[in-house]
Formats: structure tokens, sequence, C-alpha cells
């Protein structure tokens, strides 16, 4: 029987869960970016957020996406984590995600539990204003001042799908060598 380790577990699913989480992560680089320096209205940035908060599928569903994504992310993060100080990483590649995971560490998790618990306190339990702008404050960095939010997002979302991709490039099958 095989034993499922942090490292298989992760490797295992994360393209799938990389999904839902780059999906987040495009749509909140979108609307803050667009909103800051393209002026989107405010049409598109609702839609936008109906993307990112998991409301097209349903005001019900939304708390349950966010929870899925976020919940995905603290998995892939804390798997990832768990892999941090094991070895040295073979290849360029690995030693850049390795290095990229551990930078982003605190900023991702930070942002996947903000979320997290804004959506589910507003929705199931009438979260406070003042609450629920403390935690906006995280999530979206602008602990970092009104004019250096749109630069956390931009770091934390690329940073992510920078991650994302360099992940699938280690788990991708390789060639085998010409002979």
């Amino acid at each position: 029987m095989t034993r499922l380790t942090a490292r298989s577990l992760h490797r295992l699913l994360s393209p799938v869960l990389f999904i839902v989480v780059g999906v987040s992560a495009v749509t909140g680089l979108a609307f803050r970016v667009g909103k800051k320096w393209f002026g989107v209205d405010g049409q598109t940035g609702e839609a936008i957020m109906e993307i990112h908060t998991g409301e097209w599928i349903g005001g019900w569903a939304s708390p349950f996406y966010v929870l899925l994504a976020g919940t995905a992310l603290l998995f892939l993060v804390f798997t990832g984590l768990s892999m941090l100080a094991k070895g040295r990483p073979r290849g360029a590649v690995r030693l850049w995600h390795r290095v990229l995971g551990g930078v982003l560490l605190l900023p991702l998790a930070a942002t996947a539990t903000t979320g997290m618990i804004y959506q589910v306190g507003h929705s199931w339990f009438a979260m406070s204003e003042e609450t629920s702008d403390l935690l906006m404050t995280i999530h979206e960095g602008a602990w970092l001042g009104k004019n250096l939010k749109v630069y956390y997002v931009l770091v934390t979302a690329f940073g992510l799908l920078a991650l994302g991709l360099s992940g699938l490039k280690l788990i991708a099958p390789r060639k085998a060598p010409r002979v």
C-alpha cells in the first residue's frame, strides 16, 4: 500500500487545486488592478467579483466556493511548508519554487484566511462592519496604504501563479533522453 505523505498529497492534488486558486488569484488581480489603474466601471468590477467570490454559482454557494478556494490554498501552503526544510532542492525550477513558496507563505496564508473569514462571516454570521473592514484591510494589503495595496495584490497574485506554473512544470512527465 502506498503511504500518503505531504509531498505525495501536494503533488497529487495541486494541479486540480491550482485551477480554483488560480481563478481566485486572476480575478482578485483583475479587480484591484482594473479599479486602480484602468478605471474599471462598477458593473465590470461586480462581474469580476462574482467570479472571485463564487457568486456566479448562486449567492448561497458563495461561502462554500470561497471556503474551497481558501482551504485549497492553505492546503498547498502548509503541505509546501512541510517540505521546505527537507533536503536540498535538485534543479533550478525546484529551487525557484521552494524560495518563492517560502517568501509568499505568510501573505498567501493571510489572504486565504481573511478571505474565508470575511465571506463566511458576512454570509452566515452578520459580521460587524468594523470586523469586515479589518479583514479586507489584511486581505487586499490595504495595511500598506492606499497606493501600495495594488502592488501587494500584484506580488501575491503573480507569485501564486508563478508557484502554480513552476509546480506544474515539476510534476510534468519528463522526456526520455534521446539515445
